[in-house]
C-alpha cells in the first residue's frame, strides 16, 4: 500500500491539499447556499404554490371556475334565500313592530332614568335579604326579645324585697358601725372576758341579725352585680332605642328599607311603567325579542348587504363570462408558480439537492475544529503542556532521549491563521524523565512546544485529521498522536523521521517500538499534507490527502482518545535546521451521526 501511494503521489494522482481544501470549502459553500435558499422567501413561496396548485382542492376549484354557471350558483341561491326570508311572517311582524309608535315609545321608556330606577328598586325590594328584613321588622314581638327579658329581669330585681333590704342595710348606720368594729372586734368573739364589752355586744348583735344574713345571702348570690349590670344595660341609649323600635307596631316604616319600598310602589303606578310592562308581554314584542338576535334576521341583514355590494354584481357578470378563468387569482397563482419554477434560485436549489456530496451533513457532524483564526491559542481547547507530565508532576518534562525543554506558550506561534510549534536553539531549564531515577532538573540547549486536548476534548470513534507542514529531519521530530486513558498504547497519526513519516500504534515506549511504525517516503515536505485517521471499532485506517496508506487492528480498547501535537529534538543539529516550524493550518474531528 505504501508503494502504491508513493507511485500515485509521484504521478500526481493523489488529491492535492489545495483540491481537498477547495472541495471542503465548496461543500460548506454548497450547504450554506442550500440553507440560504431553503430559508429564502422564494423557496417558501414556491413550495407553498406547488402544494397549493397540486392539491385536489385547487384543481377542483379550477375545474369549477371553468364550468361555472349563473344557474345553480351561490349568488342565485343567495338571492332566493333573501326573498324567502323577506316573505316569512316572523320577519314581516318584526319590521311591522319596529316601525310602530309603540316601539318608539317603548324605546324612550327603556332609555329613561325612570325605568332604570324602577328596575333598580325592584332588584332591591325583591332581594331575599330585603324580604327577610321586611318580614323580620313586621313580625318582631317585643315580648319575645332579649330587651324584654332584660327589662323584666331588671324590674323583678328592682322590686325584690331582698334587694331593697340589701341596699337598705348597705346604707344603714348599723352596717357602717359594723364595718368599723369588724377590724377591732372580730378577733374577740372567742374571748369570754370581752363578752361584756359594749362594742363587742353591738358587733355580735349585728353579726347575728336577720338583716346581716339577708345581706350576705344576696351578696353570695351575686344579685347586686347582676342588678347593677342590668341597670347599666337598660339605661344605655342603644338599648332604649332598640326597645322603643320593638314596641313600635309600625316599625318597618322607621327602617332604611322603607324609603326604596315606598318609592318602588309609587313607580309601579306610573303610566309609562304600566305601558312598558304591558308592551313587553305582547305577542309583537315577544316576536321582536325572538327575531332581534335570531339567525334569520342576521342572515337577512347579511344577505341584503351582500347582494347590494358592487362585488356581488361583478360576480354575476363573471359567471356569464366564458373566459372567466384568465381573470381569476388561481390563474395568477399558476402564472406566479411557473415564473418561480423557471427562476435561477429555484433551478439552483434543485441542482444542489441532487449533489451527493451534501449527504455528508446527514451522516457526519463536526465535534471539534480549530482553524487558528485568532491570534492567541484557544487555551480552553489546547493545553501547551505534556499531558502526562502535567498530570503526574504538575509540569511538562522531556524524555531522556530528548534534547529540548518544553517551553509552554513561548514556542507556540499563530500567524496568518497557521499555528507553528517552533523548535529553536536557546538555553532553557526544565525537567527530564529518567526511567531509572525519575525526574531530574536539566539545562537544555534547545526548546520546543507541545499541545494536547486531554482536559478539554476526547473522542472514541470517528475521524481525526489535520493539515500540516514540516521538514522531515533526522534529528527533529514532528508528531501528531492520540493517547487514551494511559500513556500507551499510543496511536501515531504520523511521526516524522529522516525524509519519511511513521504511522502505526506504539504499545510501549522505546526506540524499538517506534521503528515498528509503517514508514511512508516520497512526500514533498515543502507542501502541506492532510493526515487523516479513521477509527471505527477496532479498525484504524491512516490516510494522506484522503488516500489510504495503512490500516491495522487495535489489540485492545484504548478508550476515549485525546490529541497531541509534539515538536522534539533527539540529536544536535546545525544552525541551518533551526528554527524548525511544525505548521498546523487546521485540525478537526468528525463523528458519525
Amino acid at each position: 500500500m505504501s508503494f502504491s501511494f508513493r507511485l500515485r503521489y509521484f504521478l500526481g494522482l493523489i488529491p492535492s491539499v489545495q483540491k481537498l481544501d477547495s472541495a471542503w470549502a465548496d461543500l460548506f459553500k454548497m450547504r450554506d447556499e442550500l440553507h440560504l435558499i431553503e430559508a429564502s422567501k422564494e423557496l417558501v413561496r414556491y413550495n407553498e404554490l406547488k402544494l397549493l396548485i397540486q392539491s385536489n382542492d385547487f384543481q377542483a376549484k379550477k375545474n369549477d371556475i371553468i364550468n361555472l354557471s349563473l344557474i345553480g350558483s351561490v349568488e342565485n341561491k343567495l338571492l332566493n334565500e333573501k326573498n324567502n326570508l323577506e316573505h316569512s311572517k316572523p320577519i314581516k311582524d318584526y319590521f311591522k313592530f319596529i316601525q310602530s309608535n309603540d316601539f318608539n315609545r317603548l324605546n324612550k321608556i327603556t332609555a329613561s332614568s325612570e325605568l332604570s330606577r324602577y328596575f333598580g328598586l325592584k332588584s332591591i325590594v325583591e332581594a331575599p335579604d330585603f324580604i327577610r328584613r321586611k318580614n323580620d321588622a313586621e313580625s318582631f314581638r317585643y315580648k319575645d326579645s332579649t330587651e324584654f327579658r332584660k327589662r323584666k329581669d331588671f324590674n323583678t330585681l328592682q322590686n325584690s324585697a331582698r334587694i331593697k333590704h340589701y341596699y337598705s342595710t348597705l346604707a344603714s348606720d348599723e352596717y357602717r358601725l359594723f364595718l368599723e368594729l369588724e377590724a377591732t372586734e372580730k378577733g374577740k368573739l372567742d374571748d369570754h372576758s370581752k363578752k361584756k364589752d359594749p362594742k363587742a355586744k353591738i358587733y355580735r348583735k349585728f353579726l347575728n341579725s336577720r338583716a346581716y344574713r339577708n345581706f350576705k345571702t344576696v351578696e353570695n348570690l351575686g344579685l347586686p352585680a347582676k342588678f347593677e349590670q342590668l341597670r347599666q344595660e337598660t339605661n344605655e341609649q342603644s338599648f332604649l332605642e332598640r326597645e322603643a323600635y320593638l314596641k313600635n307596631s309600625a316599625r318597618f316604616e322607621t327602617t332604611p328599607d322603607y324609603a326604596p319600598f315606598k318609592e318602588f310602589n309609587q313607580l309601579s303606578k306610573s303610566n309609562e311603567i304600566i305601558f312598558y310592562l304591558k308592551c313587553i308581554k305582547s305577542p309583537l314584542y315577544s316576536n321582536h325579542q325572538k327575531m332581534v338576535d335570531s339567525k334569520e334576521l342576521a342572515r337577512l341583514i347579511e344577505l341584503r348587504s351582500e347582494v347590494g355590494k358592487p362585488e356581488f354584481k361583478e360576480r354575476v357578470a363573471f359567471l356569464k363570462n366564458k373566459k372567466r378563468y384568465s381573470s381569476t387569482p388561481e390563474h395568477a397563482t399558476e402564472k406566479e408558480f411557473n415564473k418561480l419554477e423557471n427562476s435561477k434560485i429555484i433551478s439552483t436549489y434543485f441542482q444542489l439537492k441532487k449533489r451527493p456530496e451534501l449527504a455528508f451533513f446527514d451522516q457526519w457532524e463536526i465535534v471539534m475544529e480549530d482553524n487558528f483564526t485568532e491570534h492567541l491559542l484557544a487555551t480552553k481547547l489546547w493545553e501547551p503542556e505534556n499531558y502526562w507530565g502535567s498530570k503526574m508532576a504538575g509540569f511538562s518534562f522531556s524524555q531522556a532521549n530528548e534534547l529540548q525543554a518544553y517551553n509552554g506558550l513561548k514556542n507556540i506561534v499563530i500567524r496568518n491563521k497557521v499555528l507553528s510549534i517552533v523548535t529553536k536553539s536557546e538555553k532553557s531549564e526544565g525537567q527530564v524523565w529518567d526511567p531509572a531515577i525519575g525526574l531530574l532538573p536539566k539545562k537544555f540547549e534547545f526548546s520546543s512546544g507541545i499541545l494536547n486536548t486531554g482536559n478539554s476534548f476526547r473522542f472514541k470513534e470517528g475521524v481525526i485529521e489535520a493539515k500540516v507542514k514540516f521538514q522531515a529531519n533526522k534529528a527533529i521530530t514532528s508528531a501528531f498522536s492520540l493517547t487514551g486513558s494511559q500513556p500507551f498504547p499510543q496511536i501515531d497519526v504520523f511521526r516524522s523521521g529522516n525524509n519519511c513519516v511513521g504511522m502505526g500504534i506504539i504499545d510501549q515506549p522505546g526506540k524499538a517500538n517506534i521503528k515498528k511504525l509503517v514508514q511512508i517516503k516520497g512526500l514533498n515536505y515543502n507542501n502541506f499534507h492532510i493526515f487523516r485517521l479513521e477509527i471505527f471499532g477496532n479498525l484504524v485506517v491512516w490516510k494522506i490527502n484522503n488516500y489510504e496508506v495503512h490500516r491495522e487492528q487495535v489489540a485492545k480498547n484504548i478508550g476515549e482518545l485525546f490529541i497531541n501535537f509534539i515538536g522534539s529534538l533527539h540529536q544536535p543539529v546545525n544552525g541551518e535546521s533551526l528554527p524548525h516550524h511544525f505548521e498546523i493550518d487546521w485540525v478537526r474531528c468528525l463523528k458519525k451521526k
